[in-house]
């Protein structure tokens, strides 16, 4: 027993609260925007490349000194993007209808991705408003001049598309 930090021989683990919970990290907002701009570089060399999604995800999660936590998050947007890449694509052609996806710049279809992804797919607790504002943020940092503007307008008719409340088919019969 030598060697131990502590006296083995005085614990009791009836005196102890030693439990099985699993204890969920809690991730700041700064986290959350680290992951996604993490998530943006590493989706960006995918659709550019061609490359596979594990190799270019395990390399560049190799070489980050972030937290187990948030490369975490990074694997489930990657992951999460990639998965459902056809779905978030088609909402990406509806509200930007002049603009077809392999048309639209990398860096804003891929910051699309990630934003649509956590507001319709993931369906988080951040905030609608915090998923667009992180997005703008992004394509005003690493996007062409009118980024910020062209992501805003289709986060933003995608958001109040579904703030519209649906009309019961029965209300609809009334309004006649």
């Amino acid at each position: 027993m030598d060697g131990y930090p502590f006296e083995l021989d005085n614990f009791d683990p009836s005196e102890d609260s030693i439990t099985s919970e699993i204890v969920e990290p809690v991730f700041t907002i700064t986290d959350r925007s680290l992951a996604r701009r993490a998530s943006l570089q590493i989706l960006y060399e995918i659709d550019t490349t061609q490359h596979p999604l594990d190799t270019v995800l395990e390399t560049h999660l190799s070489e980050r000194p972030e937290s187990y936590a948030l490369r975490r998050i990074i694997n489930q947007i990657v992951r999460g993007v990639a998965a459902h890449r056809e779905a978030i694509d088609r909402l990406i052609e509806e509200y930007a209808p002049d603009w077809p996806v392999e048309q639209v710049a990398v860096i804003d279809r891929n910051i699309l991705r990630i934003a649509i992804f956590e507001h319709e797919i993931q369906k988080r607790q951040t905030p609608t408003a915090v998923i667009i504002n992180e997005a703008v943020h992004l394509a005003e940092a690493f996007g062409a001049q009118n980024s910020q503007s062209f992501v805003h307008g289709v986060l933003g008719g995608l958001t109040a598309a579904d703030a519209v409340p649906a009309v019961p088919d029965d209300e609809e019969d009334d309004a006649r």
